[in-house]
């Protein structure tokens, strides 16, 4: 009898992990792949960790078609144009960014040491790189719908970057130096923020220029 009670409570065990990776998002095909009898904790860990990067990925890009968009309503609101062509690649190119990559890029071991006290949780990178994001979102969307960089407008964007980066830097060289060497190596980065960083950077240097000399 006690075989036929520990060979019923594996089966509601495994019944009910497969009901959590249901709800987390996992296919039956996943499912069926991944969680057999016998599953070590390092596999399950390792799954774990793998549909992890998956819905966070998930979540970036519906933040990405959130911030799209607020900078949107925001334009059409100031009486701009809305740039709706530009919008629409950018947000598709974003909806493909996976910010898992970001786990394999290759940092210099001094690097690797100061991100990781910037930033000791992944959330508090995430928080950063939705900063980044959503900035440069709406620099190229402020270029191309020629909002006046001495605009109010503007203005407001060079304060809120100005302030992201010194959040994260604390005016600390090192700090900015090791934030400009992964700027340097933008071809390790994904092509969705290649394409948003090239159509942003242009107007918020003008920005930065215009209003650190009021």
């Amino acid at each position: 009898y006690s075989n036929i009670g520990e060979g019923y409570l594996r089966e509601v065990d495994l019944l009910e992990q497969i009901a959590f990776y249901k709800a987390i998002g996992f296919s039956l095909k996943k499912i069926k792949k991944h969680v057999i009898m016998g599953t070590t904790d390092e596999d399950i860990k390792n799954v774990l960790e793998f549909q992890e990067a998956v819905l966070y990925t998930q979540k970036e890009s519906i933040q990405a078609k959130i911030d799209g968009l607020a900078v949107t309503k925001e334009l059409i609101k100031e009486g701009y144009e809305a740039p709706w062509g530009l919008l629409s690649r950018l947000i598709r190119s974003l909806n493909e960014v996976d910010i898992s990559t970001w786990k394999e890029y290759k940092f210099h071991e001094d690097e690797w040491e100061i991100f990781s006290k910037v930033f000791p949780s992944e959330n508090m990178g995430l928080d950063f790189y939705n900063s980044f994001r959503k900035i440069c979102l709406q620099a190229a969307a402020y270029k191309t719908s020629q909002v006046p960089i001495e605009s109010d407008s503007g203005a407001s964007l060079a304060k809120k970057w100005e302030m992201t980066i010194l959040k994260v830097t604390n005016d600390d060289e090192r700090i900015l130096s090791a934030f400009l060497s992964v700027d340097n190596n933008r071809e390790h980065w994904d092509m969705g923020e290649q394409h948003l960083i090239v159509e942003a950077e242009d107007y918020l240097e003008d920005i930065l220029k215009y209003h650190q000399n009021r």
